[in-house]
């Protein structure tokens, strides 16, 4: 686990990166309250010696478009389902709550990457799952 001393606007945050940064919703803690973020990879992958924070917050457009084609949703911790908030065949809007996972007494609710209409889902309360598990596809 990853952890960062950030600034933004002259505000200091300490970041905690709780899931794999290279997905595009991560799982973070910011001064201590869990929160689900998006990330953009930028031209360069590997952070040089001047980048010390993950981007946080909203992606820019084309990134929402890219989402857009997501067709699966894989877990980005491990931990244990604790509860599923969708069926399938029900539509979804982008962020809407899709399922929770619990680990390390966190629960972390992954919400959804896009617009669309749940097709199969691959897990159900009470079962583990690693990281990059997939848990659930959408139809269309």
């Amino acid at each position: 686990m990853k952890q960062y001393r950030i600034t933004l606007d002259g505000r200091t945050f300490d970041v905690r990166v709780l899931s794999d940064p290279r997905q595009y919703e991560v799982e973070v803690e910011v001064n201590g309250t869990p929160l689900t973020v998006q990330v953009e990879v930028g031209a360069s992958s590997e952070p040089g010696p001047e980048e010390e924070a993950l981007p946080v917050g909203d992606p820019p457009p084309a990134s929402k478009a890219a989402a857009t084609l997501v067709k699966t949703v894989t877990a980005p911790l491990p931990g244990t389902i604790k509860s599923v908030a969708v069926q399938p065949d029900q539509p979804v809007a982008t962020g809407e709550k899709l399922l929770v996972i619990e680990a390390m007494k966190m629960d972390n609710v992954i919400g959804a990457p896009r617009d669309g209409v749940i097709g199969a889902i691959h897990v159900s309360e009470g079962r583990q799952v690693v990281h990059g598990e997939l848990l659930l596809e959408y139809r269309d």
